[in-house]
């Protein structure tokens, strides 16, 4: 059990979270990557109800139909084939976003502060922690994403406050792990074990 905590390094580098989330894929859908998939599949169904919460049914109707089949706007990952590519890589981005899409969904809907209860409070806190856990890069999206709930639910309830901290306290997950099996205070991952960083790579003559 230490060694699956452990996760193959002592300092994580490259998209700490995500080699548990496969391990889970695997004892559930065996040696395939069906799970990371159906995931994908969610995600312009998520991005479809977060624009129509934030625009109108029709216009969303028309822009996931070009997030779908006519990337409109590819540069800034408007293309569903953007994230495609991503899980074909076996990467972390797609599993993110479509988390921090989800929240964004939940959130963008009427009334969703009011109906806020420690469970479901804990519950989108920790998914925005997952998020970053497993692609470190995203902490300043979910922060300002777990602010902005801070801010609407400090006045309403001591144990929505503390079911939100305590969720998405989980984004010390990579710190925890460094600190134990490599003793170093490291929050996320160690770039420099990139071969960029190698001594023998910085002294090639161009």
């Amino acid at each position: 059990f230490i060694e699956i905590l452990r996760g193959g390094v002592d300092i994580f580098y490259f998209m700490p979270g995500l080699r548990y989330l496969l391990a889970v894929n695997k004892i559930i859908f065996g040696s395939t990557a069906f799970g990371y998939i159906l995931l994908t599949i969610l995600l312009p169904i998520f991005l479809y109800k977060l624009l129509k919460n934030l625009i109108s049914e029709k216009i969303a109707f028309y822009l996931i139909l070009s997030f779908l089949f006519i990337p409109i706007f590819e540069n800034l990952g408007f293309g569903y084939f953007n994230y495609i590519h991503q899980l074909v890589r076996n990467h972390a981005e797609t599993f993110s976003i479509t988390i921090i899409v989800l929240c964004l969904y939940k959130i963008s809907n009427k009334n969703f502060i009011k109906k806020l209860n420690p469970l479901s409070t804990f519950f989108f806190c920790f998914l925005l922690a997952l998020a970053v856990f497993c692609r470190p890069n995203f902490l300043p999206t979910t922060s300002l994403i777990f602010i902005y709930l801070l801010k609407y639910i400090l006045t309403r309830d001591y144990r929505l406050s503390a079911a939100a901290l305590f969720g998405y306290s989980f984004i010390f997950l990579s710190f925890f792990h460094n600190l134990y099996f490599g003793n170093q205070f490291v929050l996320f991952t160690k770039s420099n074990v990139h071969f960029a960083f190698n001594d023998i790579f910085q002294t090639l003559n161009s």
